[in-house]
């Protein structure tokens, strides 16, 4: 993979916009969880979850790149991502808390706090070992719909095959930037389908 393409990849696949892709497949699955929902409430909900997951962190990371609380955009080192992270997990909570407040099926509530409860795995472990959230983020995608397929819920495997592809480029990406080394891809990925995993079937 090209150094070019594997950097579009790494931006268009941000773990920052996976709740938004989340919800957008969940939407489209049909099924009664999301068959009963008008569909521009659906649309509100997409953008309300892009604001809370992606905007407002995203404001709040570049105020710390032009404060100078972290170098970079793009690399940053396992000590620069403690403040972006502790950003992230707390707006996605607060995601959770306001999507916990709406009249929706307990599958859309169970993968914002399985977001926010990655998110917030994710910082722990960075206190200690760099780990790959695009792996977390995309795991935790491919979890999710693993947990809704054992339970009979989706009705075509595209929905696993297509998430696994795009891990499978994701990772590369990473690699090819150099951002992770394999064990930090391998270790994220794991983490994000079995932590996903285990919510959708025992929550």
């Amino acid at each position: 993979m090209k150094t070019n393409i594997a950097k579009i990849t790494s931006y268009l696949f941000h773990p920052l916009l996976m709740p938004t892709y989340a919800f957008i497949v969940l939407f489209g699955i049909k099924a009664f969880f999301s068959l009963t929902i008008p569909t521009e409430a659906k649309w509100r909900i997409i953008i309300l979850v892009f604001i809370t997951t992606f905007v407002f962190p995203a404001i709040v990371i570049i105020f710390l790149k032009n404060r100078n609380i972290i170098k970079s955009l793009n690399t940053l080192s396992r000590k620069e991502r403690i403040f972006p992270y502790i950003t992230v997990t707390a707006f996605y909570f607060l995601s959770y808390y306001v999507l916990a407040n709406i009249q929706l099926s307990p599958i859309f509530h169970y993968f914002a706090y399985g977001a926010a409860i990655m998110s917030l795995g994710a910082t722990i472990i960075n206190a200690f070992w760099k780990i790959s959230v695009h792996m977390i983020a995309i795991g935790g995608l491919l979890g999710m719909l693993l947990g809704l397929s054992f339970i009979g819920i989706l009705g075509s495997l595209l929905y696993i095959i297509i998430p696994v592809f795009i891990a499978g480029l994701i990772g590369s990406a990473r690699l090819q930037l150099q951002s992770h080394t394999q064990t930090q891809v391998y270790s994220g990925f794991l983490f994000g389908i079995l932590g996903m995993l285990y919510l959708a079937l025992y929550f």
